[in-house]
């Protein structure tokens, strides 16, 4: 399979993440510093930044192509786990 293949997601996708993790951190920052308008801020930021995501169309990213397995060992036995026999 070639990256293009594998890799699904739009920059944009990524801008909305980046966006998010930014109002995640800055919203961490003002609980630690107790700065409610900090925390109020980052938490404004993180709400926006996820409606903004949904608007873009963020979800659409999703692979749901059920043929690639993603189990590094080996393909994944789908059935029911056998007991151990002592």
């Amino acid at each position: 399979m070639s990256a293009s293949e594998q890799h699904h997601s739009k920059p944009m996708s990524w801008v909305m993440v980046l966006i998010i993790t930014i109002g995640t951190v800055v919203g961490t920052v003002g609980v630690c510093i107790a700065s409610w308008p900090i925390s109020i801020i980052g938490a404004a930021v993180v709400v926006v930044g996820g409606i903004a995501a949904l608007a873009t169309g963020i979800m659409d990213d999703v692979d749901e192509n059920t043929s690639r397995d993603l189990w590094p060992i080996g393909p994944r036995d789908a059935s029911p786990r056998r007991e151990l026999s002592a």
